[in-house]
């Protein structure tokens, strides 16, 4: 007689709570509580899968109450191997939470590809999160995406330049609700246009994945460019600005 399937739970952080409604998923903070309520004495065993917004910390949370419990040779933990943290240098981000691109490697002459990593504080989820991952999060990793593969396959030519990117457009379509569990980012370069180093083009096309479903497509036409120049640009288009609010703002003063 074949021993029982073990219990399978997807642990996400406590921020995806709203997600956390199904009897197959409990938060960080729910399932310390349910085991210091012993409500899972009884399981003959147990495996406890990594979502979304967990960290080695949140780990040895639940590892130090399973021991308390008595329960460490019951509960198989499977953590993700998502790979390592693209660097700040790769995405231009200063805070390690906000960073959604791990294990960032090339698979094709032209595809890369990637492991979408949350963080329980990610910026996008402060301030609201329902029981998905919403949009904003999706493009901001699209975002990262390109930066991150454009920084160490592209610009790794040009070493002693510093560049600064630009979006030009960026077209989405989202075919499903991305959840707080492992997903996968491709990422395909459609055409490069290398061929003056002071700017270069791109039209890229991104594919978050789960469950081996599409979830979101995001195509975008985006460029590097040297940071000197786009810093002059970026003055003349602050000076303009300010010269043509200068001179509207007494006409703005009149009519309130």
């Amino acid at each position: 007689m074949s021993a029982p399937s073990p219990t399978t739970l997807y642990i996400v952080g406590d921020r995806f709570e709203p997600f956390a409604t199904h009897d197959t998923t409990r938060t960080v903070s729910r399932l310390v509580g349910d085991l210091r309520a012993d409500r899972h004495q009884d399981e003959a065993e147990l495996l406890l899968v990594e979502g979304q917004g967990i960290t080695s910390f949140d780990w040895d949370r639940i590892r130090d109450e399973l021991a308390r419990r008595g329960l460490t040779d019951r509960v198989e933990i499977r953590e993700r191997d998502a790979g390592c943290l693209c660097r700040q240098t790769e995405t231009h981000k200063h805070r390690e939470c906000n960073v959604l691109i791990a294990g960032l490697s090339q698979v094709g002459e032209n595809h890369f590809r990637a492991a979408l990593r949350i963080h329980n504080d990610q910026e996008m989820l402060l301030d609201h999160q329902g029981g998905h991952v919403q949009g904003m999060v999706i493009l901001e990793a699209a975002r990262q995406m390109f930066v991150a593969v454009s920084e160490r396959y592209y610009l790794s030519h040009w070493r002693e330049q510093h560049y600064s990117f630009v979006l030009d457009s960026m077209d989405s379509q989202f075919q499903t609700f991305l959840f707080p569990l492992a997903a996968s980012i491709e990422y395909e370069v459609r055409t490069a246009d290398l061929s003056d180093p002071a700017q270069l083009r791109f039209d890229v096309q991104v594919t978050i994945e789960q469950a081996g479903l599409p979830a979101a497509t995001v195509r975008m036409v985006c460029g590097a460019i040297l940071s000197s120049a786009m810093a002059q640009k970026e003055r003349r288009g602050a000076a303009r600005a300010l010269r043509v609010l200068g001179r509207r703002e007494p006409g703005l003063a009149e009519a309130h």
